[in-house]
């Protein structure tokens, strides 16, 4: 009977956390951070955008490849800026998590690719390096 009275009051503690939590309300979204999201995910999925992290701000950028779309991802808020608009649009946790994790995981995925080149280039360059010193004559 204890227990179970503990359980109710914890349930019910959660809840009211919850609903006083304005990260978690919905009422003046509607579809934008949806429509946004997916905006985001389409640039990022192209191999010629190029994407940007800085390390000090914590923000993301994304550079559409035709210059025409700009994108600034900061926390909990998406800005998104062309030539004629610019639209600020805040993201709830679980939609600007899912943006920020498919972003990190693009620019993982370009950086082990750059440092395959990088490395292929070294090992070609090193048996290039010792061909032409065991084909001196010194």
């Amino acid at each position: 009977m204890i227990h179970s009275f503990k359980r109710f009051t914890q349930r019910l503690g959660i809840r009211v956390i919850k609903m006083m939590d304005p990260s978690k309300s919905n009422e003046h979204r509607g579809d934008y951070d949806s429509e946004a999201t997916s905006i985001c995910r389409r640039l990022i999925s192209k191999p010629d955008t190029v994407l940007l992290i800085s390390p000090i701000s914590g923000k993301r950028y994304i550079k559409s490849d035709d210059n025409q779309l700009f994108i600034i991802i900061e926390s909990h808020q998406l800005t998104i800026v062309n030539h004629a608009y610019s639209y600020n649009i805040s993201l709830d946790t679980k939609a600007y998590d899912r943006v920020a994790r498919i972003f990190d995981n693009e620019v993982e995925k370009r950086r082990e690719f750059m440092e395959s080149e990088i490395r292929s280039n070294v090992k070609h360059s090193l048996s290039t390096i010792y061909k032409n010193l065991h084909n001196e004559k010194v």
